[in-house]
């Protein structure tokens, strides 16, 4: 091996790049040679498992990770229970049912995990909080080599842990074969994943972290390198670091950690290497990430090698010094080529991937072809919603032959390819189909329908709206939004207003929004809206989007069913000015006001609001009152199961999901 001066890659960092090409080491030494790309979907394969990357390995006398493979299955359902399932000798696959709640006890909320065992949520919401798990036997800096009782051959999987005192999982004193894999980790108070102390052959893939400062730490200390070096071999590959400020990982000593496919979104840095430490980050997608990889951190030096990677809106380039092992010489591996990560692991990633809830998956899952709901009622002279059909079909890559595309007069199906920056709102004219080809991408601007009918918008990203992202207004009628991702719009993700009629909007991902979706811009707008704003809104998933999912004024009926409200701060939905809303399966988790109605919302007077079926988890109740007119006067629906809302939502809402 050798060493070569610190320097960061040359790339236009400010736009889209691929950064990063340097000469790896084979162990033993050798040219390593560009990945293959993935022939199945990852988020699919990666599902049944079983273990791969380091926590595949055969070493240290163990064939791979299996967990509590072999062993009798339990359930926990309290904490008493888990506690004791997790200290047993021997192996066992312990499935973890609802919220649990950890003791904070002597050691900071820690709990200690045994050798063998195999802990899994049930369905989407099992959560672990309060507390972590620890996985190592107690810390004796003076113990440099491998014990004879170090933990190992533990699997975790399919858990929201979350509230930690201390760490979320800490493994420690050469711990071995982790695989740590689709978890959610938010909210704890030091590190959501800490691998440390001479631990190894660990694996920590497609995890969403969020809501979390110091994310993963890789070698807990500058004075660690007794029991560290040769060690801290870890894999993390499709990971969501979802505004997770640092630590993504922060690594010392490792003899290699293997950071490829993870998505960065607008993190604080992502990778730091020092002391030393040899790290390899291959096809990872950074987008707004301050430092996206440094060796120039704090204390020595590290090694990064990097290649394949994409930085968009990033401030600085990935820095890259010396030369790693290549990780084939442990394991085989396939990437997934990394201008399509931002699709696949936000929908691959976190819980509700792996329960069997999915393999019997309502129909409903699979994205339609045709419009439901309000869109699909045959009404002011159309019968329902085709959007562009019958027209030519053109593709749009820059935002002059857009903008050309949607005021064409008559019927065009309009693929976007690539990112189309626009500003303010751009009106689209009637009989249009906009469709995003891969991980398109409108961003600066809007989609504005003045007296527009017949419009089809799926599977885009709509990014940093200067102002609303959708508006639909001044009787416009039969919309269909569906299968779309909207984040940072100034003001509405989706506003339908100013009369506007026979709307639905399904299956979108509202991440991290502000004012998700109003209806009805004016407690003044009676004399336009009152008998119309009839809109279906179903399968959304309201990802910690503050407020209007929707707020409504005057329209009835507003059908709101089927979908995921997760950590929305303000409240959920609002009913307000008389208008009649339906509010039936939907899952609220971590929502404080779910629905306000009788009492009105703000400065608007109350509205009517009936709900039925829902499930809430850590949310207050639903503020209910009056009659609605019934969606089935219009259309004919069937409802999800409640309790299967957050894992048909998170595996079915947003963009690729369309063929």
């Amino acid at each position: 091996m050798f060493s070569t001066p610190v320097r960061r890659t040359a790339s236009r960092w400010w736009s889209l790049a691929a950064v990063g090409v340097a000469t790896v080491l084979l162990t033993p030494p050798g040219l390593a040679q560009a990945a293959p790309t993935a022939t199945a979907n990852p988020a699919t394969s990666a599902v049944a498992g079983p273990a791969d990357g380091f926590a595949s390995v055969a070493a240290l006398g163990q064939a791979g990770t299996t967990g509590g493979a072999g062993g009798p299955t339990v359930t926990a359902t309290t904490a008493a229970q888990l506690l004791d399932y997790i200290a047993r000798p021997g192996p066992y696959v312990i499935q973890v049912s609802g919220t649990i709640n950890l003791p904070a006890g002597s050691n900071d909320g820690m709990h200690d995990v045994a050798s063998d065992k195999t802990i899994i949520g049930l369905g989407a919401t099992a959560t672990l909080a309060g507390g972590g798990l620890n996985i190592g036997v107690p810390v004796d800096d003076d113990v440099t080599t491998p014990p004879a009782n170090a933990v190992h051959n533990i699997i975790i999987r399919n858990l929201h842990l979350t509230g930690a005192s201390d760490d979320l999982i800490n493994v420690q004193m050469f711990s071995h074969h982790i695989w740590i894999d689709h978890n959610e980790f938010s909210n704890g108070d030091d590190g959501a994943v800490d691998i440390k102390r001479g631990s190894d052959y660990v694996t920590v893939s497609w995890n969403h972290f969020h809501d979390h400062d110091k994310t993963l730490l890789l070698g807990h200390d500058e004075d660690a390198g007794p029991q560290d070096t040769g060690r801290l071999r870890v894999t993390y590959h499709h990971n969501f670091f979802d505004r997770s400020d640092q630590r993504n990982p922060r690594v010392r000593f490792s003899a290699l950690a293997h950071v490829y496919n993870n998505y960065y979104y607008d993190n604080s840095y992502g990778v730091a290497s020092t002391y030393d430490a040899a790290v390899l980050m291959e096809n990872n997608y950074f987008y707004s990430v301050n430092n996206p990889g440094r060796v120039d951190f704090s204390g020595d030096l590290g090694r990064i090698v990097a290649r394949g990677n994409i930085l968009v809106a990033c401030n600085h380039p990935i820095e890259i010094r010396g030369t790693v092992p290549d990780p084939r010489g442990y394991y085989p591996y396939q990437l997934t080529p990394a201008a399509d990560i931002p699709t696949t692991v936000p929908a691959g990633a976190g819980v509700g991937k792996v329960s069997s809830t999915l393999a019997g998956a309502s129909p409903s899952a699979v994205p339609a072809n045709q419009p439901d709901g309000f869109a699909s009622v045959a009404a002011l002279g159309q019968n329902g919603t085709t959007g562009g059909a019958g027209g030519p079909v053109v593709t749009a890559t820059n935002a002059a032959d857009f903008l050309d595309y949607i005021d064409t007069i008559g019927p065009m199906v309009i693929q976007v390819s690539g990112v189309i920056r626009i500003s303010s709102k751009q009106g689209v004219r009637p009989h249009k189909t906009i469709i995003g080809v891969g991980n398109a991408e409108i961003t600066g601007g809007g989609l504005d329908f003045y007296r527009s009918y017949n419009v089809i918008v799926r599977n885009i990203n709509f990014t940093e709206a200067e102002d609303d992202a959708i508006n639909v207004g001044q009787n416009s009628h039969h919309i269909w939004i569906d299968h779309n991702r909207f984040a940072g719009a100034i003001d509405g993700s989706v506003d339908i207003v100013r009369g506007a009629d026979y709307v639905t909007v399904s299956w979108n991902h509202f991440d991290h929004a502000d004012k998700s979706m109003l209806i009805g811009h004016s407690d003044g707008a009676a004399s336009t809206d009152v008998g119309h704003l009839k809109v279906s809104i179903h399968h959304n998933f309201f990802d910690h989007s503050r407020q209007r999912h929707p707020r409504v004024r005057f329209g009835e009926p507003v059908h709101v069913y089927n979908n995921y409200f997760l950590g929305n701060a303000l409240y959920g939905v609002a009913s307000t000015e008389n208008a009649g809303v339906l509010v039936e399966g939907n899952y609220f988790r971590d929502v404080p006001y779910p629905l306000h109605s009788a009492s009105g919302y703000a400065d608007s007077g109350p509205g009517r609001a009936v709900q039925r079926g829902n499930v809430f988890v850590n949310s207050g109740q639903p503020e209910t009152g009056g009659t609605v007119t019934e969606p089935r006067t219009y259309y004919p629906y069937q409802l999800d199961p409640a309790a299967d809302v957050p894992a048909l939502v998170t595996a079915g809402a947003g963009v690729g999901r369309l063929t």
